[in-house]
């Protein structure tokens, strides 16, 4: 039977002792892929300082860590080759937190995506069992949904502008595809201008029935964007009331279109 010290360690050795935990955030990703946040614990649990500190990632088949992602001080990391981030001393009693940024392939529903962490030292430890951990995402359904507000100017004469604002917002729980946004210019009213902003490419539809028609190539969840027109009153009577309809549709999947719709009015007085 070994001779132990009080310290603990078999001989009053002093060792180091790495002990990894791993988690995901969000622990859930869309089946057709998409993004989370690995965070790695590396701790030192042991007596003696450890030297040479190497933290090995493993990924799944068409897994990478994403643009962007920077090492805490200290340590330094190869994101594209090797996937490991190291540090020359990790000290007794001391951790460190990794925390990256990942893309996941697609995979299929109830499957799972893992990242596998394992710490390594040139020191000697007191025990490997515990030096990796694994941070899994668990696949669900990716669906988007898309919301569209609209804001006009409540009256107006003969003359004026009516300003147009459409708010499309994504609450689904993936990215909304090719979306497109198309707000016929109504009769009474001619079309003046549009101030579409970053990621909106729009076309003007002339003809019989003229519309503005706008497409956002990505709309990420769960934000929104603005459109925001002017029109000019024309030919109508005080009285008359204009009604403005705004409608929404994205090339992705999407379960409940009952929102994709809005409409306001403008009295002419």
């Amino acid at each position: 039977m070994p001779l132990h010290h009080r310290d603990g360690q078999p001989n009053g050795r002093l060792e180091a002792d790495l002990v990894v935990s791993a988690s995901a955030d969000p622990t859930t990703v869309v089946d057709v892929g998409g993004g989370v946040a690995v965070r790695v614990d590396v701790r030192n649990a042991g007596t003696k300082a450890a030297q040479d500190v190497v933290v090995r990632y493993a990924m799944p088949p068409g897994g990478y860590f994403t643009d962007g992602n920077s090492p805490p001080a200290g340590w330094q990391c190869d994101f594209q080759q090797s996937l490991t981030c190291g540090t020359a001393t990790l000290a007794a009693g001391t951790a460190a937190t990794l925390r990256f940024y990942v893309a996941f392939p697609p995979g299929q529903v109830g499957g799972f995506a893992t990242v596998t962490a394992t710490a390594s030292t040139a020191s000697n430890e007191t025990s490997t069992g515990d030096n990796t951990a694994r941070a899994t995402a668990t696949y669900i359904r990716g669906v988007t949904d898309l919301v569209t507000g609209l804001q006009v100017t409540s009256e107006a004469g003969v003359g004026d502008t009516v300003a147009i604002a459409v708010d499309v917002r994504n609450i689904g729980n993936m990215t909304a595809e090719e979306v497109h946004v198309t707000v016929p210019v109504p009769a009474g009213l001619t079309r003046q201008s549009e101030d579409i902003g970053d990621g909106w490419y729009c076309d003007v539809l002339d003809g019989a029935d003229p519309a503005w028609h706008c497409v956002r190539y990505q709309l990420v969840n769960p934000y929104n964007d603005v459109l925001d027109l002017t029109a000019t009153v024309t030919d109508t009577s005080p009285g008359d009331t204009v009604t403005v309809t705004a409608s929404a549709t994205t090339t992705s999947p999407e379960d409940d279109v009952q929102n994709n719709n809005a409409q306001a009015t403008v009295t002419i007085r």
